[in-house]
């Protein structure tokens, strides 16, 4: 499989750079199918499914912190004070980290069950980096 992939579904192009593809469920009804290959000689195939209305809900949560962070931003360019735009900066900034930990629960349900129940340790080990960049 080539470093980019392109795929047309359903009307949606779908990009993935990684080498490998990766099944995404979205609200439009279609989930996607992913292998890892491994260099000891075998391959880990498993549905990447999410509950749709949960992902809704955290792209709303995501669009909610950068309309959030647009109206910080012209509070600053209308000289509004740095005590008011702290504040804001810190709603924001639990705003985001709401919408990640909403993800992670959302991604621990489902894909990381399947990945131990397939013995994906790939998988597990990439989910193990996120938390850690996640927590930074």
């Amino acid at each position: 499989m080539s470093d980019k992939n392109k795929k047309q579904i359903n009307g949606h192009s779908h990009e993935h750079d990684h080498g490998h593809d990766h099944p995404h469920e979205h609200d439009h009804g279609h989930s996607h199918e992913h292998s890892h290959g491994h260099p000891h000689g075998h391959e880990h195939s498993h549905s990447h499914t999410h509950d749709p209305q949960e992902i809704k809900k955290i792209i709303n949560r995501i669009s909610k912190a950068a309309g959030h962070l647009e109206s910080t931003k012209h509070m600053l360019e209308e000289g509004r004070d740095c005590a008011e735009v702290l504040i804001q900066l810190a709603a924001i900034r639990s705003e985001i980290n709401s919408a990640g930990k909403a993800l992670l629960k959302e991604h621990l349900e489902h894909c990381i069950v399947e990945a131990v129940a397939e013995n994906d340790q790939e998988s597990v080990e990439r989910m193990n980096k996120a938390i850690d960049m996640f927590m930074k």
